[in-house]
């Protein structure tokens, strides 16, 4: 008994010594100091719903696993892409055979649009671990597609690449950190492997603009169709000193298909290199602009 009264006496008296801390107004305002620090460190509240204390809350990570687990085919309503090659009789001569195919983990909407916007425009990597998952389950579909009638061998990941001046802007490299989680995870497709073998070369003078009076490619965001095709062309290469063996398979990545025109422009060079490109890859398809022309 005596032990017991012992115990109640010390805790009451560390009880006392805590209320009597948190009543000072310096202790309440460190406090306060280290929310305010932690959360400008760590991001408290949901990126998709703003539920304070989490980065994801439950439901709404739910809710882009079940918008992104079924992976589809989404070039239906990208009216820039490229023209899909195939090889005729086994001549080697490419044969049309409908748009380039591109394979989306989910629907450029709701909880999953939110949560790309925040991962891409709002520094929140922290919400990166369920796009990689999408992102992981679209590259599975497609390889496999590619791989049906029998292995090709290796398959290069050829990620869309980023302007220099949105990577300083956000001090990140989106595409490029959700693709490098699933090589250290182990999560890629079997027997592929990421190569960024296009980069944007700058603009080129007197190339005409997709904003009048202007030159070189600028943001793609707010653009129509044309505007889109316009402003990405010609505005990528190999990256230097790449040379690629002919014949050499690619499935290009993005984050997001809306016209297709910078998976064209990508396209075109891995073309003019030599390699095939058998497809793409997103994380979420949203149809082109309904006031394109």
């Amino acid at each position: 008994m005596r032990r017991d009264r012992q115990g109640g006496t010390r805790l009451s008296s560390v009880t006392g010594r805590l209320d009597g801390v948190l009543q000072c107004t310096w202790a309440v305002r460190l406090l306060s100091a280290g929310r305010d620090f932690w959360s400008l460190v760590f991001p408290t509240e949901c990126a998709a719903c703003t539920l304070p204390t989490v980065s994801l809350c439950p439901e709404c990570r739910a809710q882009v696993r079940k918008a992104t687990v079924r992976p589809f085919r989404a070039d239906g309503g990208a009216q820039a892409l490229p023209a899909a090659e195939g090889c005729d009789g086994g001549s080697g001569d490419p044969t049309v055979i409908g748009a380039l195919p591109v394979t989306a983990a989910g629907h450029y909407r709701g909880t999953v649009a939110r949560v790309l916007l925040s991962y891409k425009n709002h520094r929140r990597t922290d919400v990166g671990r369920p796009l990689q998952a999408a992102l992981a389950g679209a590259l599975q579909t497609a390889v496999h597609e590619v791989r049906e009638g029998g292995d090709p061998g290796e398959l290069l990941l050829v990620p869309v690449p980023t302007r220099g001046a949105s990577v300083r802007r956000r001090g990140y490299d989106p595409l490029d950190l959700l693709l490098a989680g699933l090589g250290r995870r182990g999560e890629l497709p079997a027997g592929c492997r990421v190569d960024a073998l296009v980069v944007y070369h700058g603009p080129l003078e007197g190339r005409p603009s997709a904003l009048p009076g202007g030159t070189g490619p600028v943001s793609q965001k707010g653009l129509g169709r044309s505007q889109r095709r316009i402003n990405v062309h010609a505005s990528m290469a190999l990256a230097t000193g790449r040379q690629l063996p002919p014949g050499t398979l690619c499935l290009v990545v993005d984050d997001v298909l809306t016209t297709g025109a910078t998976i064209a422009e990508v396209t075109r060079v891995l073309r003019h290199a030599g390699a095939a490109v058998a497809g793409a890859v997103v994380v979420a398809a949203t149809p082109a602009p309904s006031h394109a022309r």
